[in-house]
């Protein structure tokens, strides 16, 4: 935690996810990352309460409890 903030590893644990789950929804336009500060010569995501609760959001509408990921509409 950073200055309150949570980096991106953080915030993906924090939802349940694995980090490159959550880099490829960013990647992927599912989410917006907050942008990136650099502290010494590192980049770091520092994601707030309120982009963690987005975050929480978007997992919900891709994952059923205990049945895994939704299947894409129109896919079978």
């Amino acid at each position: 935690m950073i200055n309150g903030k949570l980096t991106t590893a953080e915030a993906a644990k924090r939802a349940g996810i694995h980090q490159v789950t959550l880099q490829k929804w960013i990647a992927a336009g599912r989410l917006m990352a907050p942008d990136a500060i650099l502290i010494g010569a590192v980049g770091y995501r520092l994601w707030s309460a309120k982009d963690v609760a987005l975050l929480l959001k978007v997992k919900e509408a891709s994952y059923r409890k205990g049945r895994g990921r939704k299947k894409k509409s129109g896919n079978r």
